[in-house]
């Protein structure tokens, strides 16, 4: 269990020192590489699983990987965040145009239109002259500045991402510890759980592309990975009880809980910012 605990700390660290270094990615290439390094890291890890040190070395790689693309992660939030306090400061709304009708009640031309407040019968574009004064604006005054207006409310979110992330972990673990329940059970529906999930972020970004599925589909990804929590933690604890004291269980259950712990983190982010 140490020694899982250990491989656990050890990846969140490297994470967050990677993520420090690397704020927004500067090529294509960079985040193509960081996605095929993170895969690879993957099987790397299930190959070496049982093999010291090259399973820690596997696993140093993953994380760096993750926390390098962890940066431009949370910048992309943040930025998206800030944008949309700086909007409603300018007193700019956003309507949809858009008539339901076709498959789902969506329609392929589907659009937003913008407009200030009190004057909703003159809207413009998103990509009109009025959209790229502000976008200039934004990014002049926000974002090419130390301590933009905006950055202490969304300091204030990621710390509280962070918080409940911590509270979570500790109250899933003490779940674990404390309840008599098997939780393996767990396993088949949290994976078809997590492939509905993933399906139905598709469609919103190809088809409805709508900010209330996209919080709600986060308050989902916040339920999946804290119950992810409680049947890694499950596991954990069986093989504690069998006296499993093998590096290819630790490390297969210190990445699991790794992931858990980020992908939690992020949807905690995202709801959080979304719900502002």
């Amino acid at each position: 269990m140490i020694r899982t605990f250990s491989i656990v700390g050890g990846m969140l660290i490297i994470s967050t020192i990677a993520a420090r270094f690397n704020k927004a990615y500067e090529t294509f290439w960079e985040k193509l590489i960081t996605i095929i390094g993170a895969f690879g890291s993957l099987f790397l890890i299930m190959f070496f699983g049982d093999t010291y040190p090259h399973n820690l070395i596997a696993c140093g790689l993953l994380s760096g990987f993750m926390g390098w693309s962890l940066g431009p992660t949370i910048g992309y939030i943040g930025e998206r965040f800030k944008w949309r306090k700086f909007l409603k400061d300018k007193g700019v709304k956003r309507k949809d145009k858009n008539n339901k009708s076709g498959f789902w009640g969506t329609n392929d031309n589907r659009h937003y239109v913008y407009y200030y407040e009190g004057d909703e019968d003159n809207y413009f574009e998103l990509k009109s002259d009025k959209m790229r004064e502000l976008e200039d604006d934004f990014s002049k005054n926000v974002l090419d500045i130390d301590g933009d207006p905006y950055n202490q409310a969304w300091q204030n979110v990621v710390f509280q991402a962070m918080i409940s992330t911590c509270i979570a972990v500790f109250l899933t673990l003490l779940i674990v510890y404390v309840s008599p329940v098997d939780f393996s059970f767990l396993g088949l529906i949290l994976l078809i759980s997590l492939w509905v999930l993933i399906i139905m972020r598709i469609l919103n970004n190809l088809i409805f592309k709508s900010a209330k599925k996209m919080l709600y589909q986060s308050y989902a990804g916040v339920v999946i990975f804290v119950l992810y929590l409680i049947y890694d933690f499950d596991r954990l604890e069986k093989a504690n009880a069998n006296g499993d004291a093998s590096w290819d269980t630790a490390i297969n259950i210190a990445v699991s809980l790794y992931l858990d712990i980020i992908n939690l983190f992020i949807e905690l982010l995202v709801a959080l910012s979304e719900n502002q």
